[in-house]
């Protein structure tokens, strides 16, 4: 007797995407997957020709069955994914961001493998490049390998390997129990998963499946270093009540962590805008000393100290 073949959800959650919506769509129509795939749109009101690209996929492909959330709204990233999991019907659901695109053409059936093999896990995810567009430059998130590792709650708290929601696959069990509080505050993937992974762990393949494009048009992307780290610190309070305080410490450590980052890149700022007018009058100085106070002073002054200088005076040229 023929094994019925495992259909998936996929959730597309897109935003003003017309630029990059169809490479996502590309990877994921060139999945190698036999079974029925329901893609759930979750436009959030693009004002851009984002969702009439999404429209012109539709019959491409037997394998897919449309399902197009109310777009006569914009919701916010939060509710707009509180709605899009809440509409997947799949016993399995991942997740594509409409500026994201998959880099393997196996990547959905290796984590239908992998959940059907571990139960231990309810979320799989995978390694995956960073794309920085302005620069044309792509590293992966951590060494590329063929193998796969588990990854606890704490782990992700200290470091988002996870790192975006588009290199996840979900239990739909798992997404069911999460909590509505979660909703109620700006939740993305890394607390989603956090919360996932207080009660499984998350299976991590390290092979790069995924890229995670880093643009202008980003709205995380046009923020500041340091208000980034801001807002960071600020939610972790949220964070932590919404497991439970489980993970007090270790969110207490993120938070110790991100507190002295932030003095120093202030510290970083504050030292850079008074520095400048100086190192502009050094060569003036420099220039005007007589040649015979030059030659004292480097007979006199340690060979240290002079390249410090010599490094100052050539930073305060580039000023």
């Amino acid at each position: 007797m023929l094994k019925e073949a495992v259909g998936i959800s996929v959730l597309l959650v897109a935003y003003n995407h017309e630029k990059h919506i169809r490479q996502a769509l590309n990877s994921l129509f060139g999945q190698v997957f036999d079974g029925p795939i329901e893609l759930v749109v979750a436009d959030d009101k693009s004002s851009d020709s984002t969702l009439s690209i999404i429209q012109e996929y539709e019959g491409a492909d037997p394998r897919f069955t449309f399902k197009y959330l109310d777009y006569s709204e914009n919701l916010g990233i939060t509710k707009n994914y509180k709605r899009g999991f809440e509409a997947c019907t799949s016993e399995f659901v991942a997740v594509l961001e409409g500026d994201d695109y998959w880099i393997s053409p196996c990547k959905l059936q290796r984590q239908v493998d992998f959940l059907t093999a571990h139960w231990e896990s309810d979320v799989c995810s995978v390694n995956y490049y960073v794309y920085e567009e302005d620069r044309a430059h792509l590293s992966p998130r951590v060494p590329a390998s063929t193998g796969h590792r588990f990854i606890s709650a704490r782990e992700l708290i200290a470091d988002n390997v996870v790192g975006n929601f588009s290199t996840c696959m979900y239990r739909r069990s798992a997404l069911s129990r999460l909590p509505e509080g979660l909703f109620d505050i700006k939740s993305y993937d890394w607390i989603t998963n956090i919360v996932l992974a207080k009660t499984s762990l998350i299976g991590f393949l390290e092979e790069p499946m995924s890229v995670y494009r880093l643009h202008g048009g980003g709205v995380w992307t046009q923020t500041p270093h340091i208000d980034k780290l801001k807002a960071q610190l600020a939610i972790l309070p949220a964070y932590d009540a919404l497991t439970d305080n489980v993970f007090h410490e270790d969110f207490e450590r993120l938070s110790s962590h991100l507190r002295h980052v932030i003095t120093v890149s202030q510290l970083g700022h504050v030292a850079e805008s008074v520095g400048k007018p100086v190192f502009r009058v050094i060569p003036t100085l420099v220039s005007l000393m007589p040649p015979v106070f030059i030659m004292v002073i480097k007979l006199l002054v340690p060979v240290a100290v002079m390249n410090l200088l010599a490094r100052v005076v050539k930073r305060s040229r580039s000023v």
